[in-house]
């Protein structure tokens, strides 16, 4: 029984290690997920929306990026390569930290108070533009009121 739990065991760790061994030594081309994943992130200078197979600017990006994680770099380092080289521009969405991240929130957040003041103002016109609607209708009323007891009563004495 020991020696069924010690070769258990045994595969175990064999197996365990061969997985480590062979996801350190994974090596990436441009058809992996990985490199997709960061391809993704970049502008390639107008070229990402362009096919991968006929686009030379766009494959000269993914062989970069696959020859940059095979030399072990990771997915921040690389994104931080083409940050050095390219700055802002070379992204397709900013950092979010700093001053990138205050140009891309201001316009929504302007946006949103005049959207605000603009909501508040209109309330304001409809709510002062209410009361004169309702005297002019409450005016005809209490005049065809009138009208309608003149009538009556001029209908009553000859009726």
């Amino acid at each position: 029984m020991k020696v069924v739990k010690l070769l258990t065991l045994l595969l175990i760790i064999f197996f365990s290690s061969h997985a480590i061994t062979s996801a350190d030594e994974a090596s990436y081309d441009i058809n992996s997920p990985e490199v997709k994943d960061i391809a993704s992130k970049l502008s390639m200078q107008d070229h990402e929306t362009h096919d991968l197979g006929t686009c030379a600017t766009k494959q000269r990006y993914y062989g970069e990026i696959s020859e940059l994680l095979n030399e072990g770099k990771t997915k921040e380092e690389v994104l931080d390569y083409y940050y050095s080289m390219y700055g802002e521009e070379g992204l397709i969405a900013p950092k979010k930290k700093g001053f990138s991240l205050t140009a891309w929130l201001t316009p929504f957040v302007v946006l949103g108070i005049a959207g605000f003041a603009l909501f508040i103002g209109l309330k304001k016109m409809i709510k002062n533009q209410k009361s004169p609607l309702f005297e002019e209708t409450r005016e005809p009323n209490i005049e065809d009121e009138i009208t309608t007891s003149i009538i009556e009563e001029e209908r009553k004495k000859y009726y």
